[in-house]
């Protein structure tokens, strides 16, 4: 005859055995709650060849330059959350986490706002200063120019941007569309080197071969144009990228040169 099998003595056991291991847990927890902070490890996300925030820049963000340390405090005194919306103050930060190792370490990792592309002040007699402008990112979000580190990303300008806090419309993000196909393609991030955009939109980019000016007209059917653009630079400019000065793109069904 079969055994009848015990349920309620199976379940009391696996709640015994589930108690247990929640009273190990929480006693771990707090022991590493108790404990104090061997180091603070900063790690800035430096592999994307961004340069804008030091390791010592956070150090003093986490700390409010000083005034609150962080080695030899214990785990318990240290608010993660207040210390990640600190750093977040910097500006070319885009984005902050906090969080203790079991070797009893604070690990802050950064990641930093990355540019797709930066506004200039071309009013003055079509000269700009690098001192003014800013950057904007691939969300469309502005921030500011660092004086310790240049990104080397489109330059652009008109006052489709500076009367702006942020791209946000519809057809904001479409010129940023545009910015970002110009970086991602490997002869237009060569060759543009300026973009210029007028109140109602209208869009001009400039070389770095051949000096010319480029009459995107709308951010509007962007890969139509930009394929006929390349079409055009390998059968026509091939042999003499200074032949014309200006270029048009704005009619649908030709390319009217100058």
């Amino acid at each position: 005859m079969l055994r009848k099998f015990d349920y309620k003595s199976k379940l009391f056991g696996m709640s015994i055995w589930i108690l247990v291991l929640t009273i190990c847990v929480g006693m771990a927890e707090n022991k590493l709650r108790h404990q104090q902070i061997n180091d603070v490890i900063v790690k800035v996300d430096y592999e994307s060849g961004i340069r804008f925030v030091t390791k010592s820049d956070v150090e003093k963000l986490i700390t409010n330059n000083g005034n609150d340390p962080i080695h030899g405090n214990r785990q318990k005194n240290i608010p993660l959350s207040a210390l990640e919306n600190r750093i977040k103050l910097n500006k070319h930060i885009k984005s902050g986490q906090i969080f203790h190792d079991l070797e009893g370490n604070l690990v802050v990792q950064v990641e930093q706002e990355k540019p797709v592309a930066r506004w200039i002040n071309n009013s003055r007699n079509g000269e700009w200063r690098k001192s003014e402008g800013f950057y904007i990112n691939e969300l469309g979000k502005y921030f500011p120019l660092s004086e310790r580190y240049s990104a080397h990303v489109l330059l652009v300008s008109g006052t489709f941007f500076s009367e702006k806090k942020n791209l946000t419309t519809k057809y904001e993000k479409d010129v940023l569309e545009l910015i970002k196909a110009l970086n991602q393609d490997p002869l237009w991030n060569v060759q543009i080197t300026q973009m210029d955009v007028s109140k109602d939109g209208e869009i001009d980019l400039f070389t770095t071969i051949g000096n010319q000016r480029i009459e995107f007209g709308k951010a509007e059917n962007i890969d139509s144009k930009l394929g006929k653009l390349r079409t055009f630079y390998e059968k026509v400019m091939a042999s003499d990228w200074s032949r014309y000065s200006k270029i048009s793109l704005k009619f649908s069904n030709q390319i009217v040169c100058e």
